[in-house]
């Protein structure tokens, strides 16, 4: 499948039930949204560089883009962690 068909296809079905993201979601996108998620649930950065293919570390961060709740969710991730050594 070529690349102008994987983009007309998205195309159409966005417009046909995505309407308002009409012209805004797109593979690009999606590859943003991707790399932003598997971030959120966890994946090492470094692994996503791999994944995405990208020579340096700087290109995937473009791509990732940090929940505002990322200092509060590490926070709460390392006092869990804290209590679970003490509780066993």
């Amino acid at each position: 499948m070529s690349t102008s068909a994987i983009r007309g296809a998205m195309a159409a079905a966005v417009e046909r039930h995505l309407p308002r993201w009409s012209g805004r979601a797109t593979p690009h996108a999606l590859r943003h949204f991707a790399a932003s998620d598997l971030y959120a649930q966890g994946m090492n950065v470094v692994a996503i560089q791999e994944l995405l293919g990208h020579r340096w570390i700087n290109t995937t961060m473009i791509y990732v883009h940090v929940n505002k709740t990322h200092i509060e969710d590490a926070w709460t991730a390392a006092g869990q962690r804290a209590a679970s050594r003490f509780t066993g």
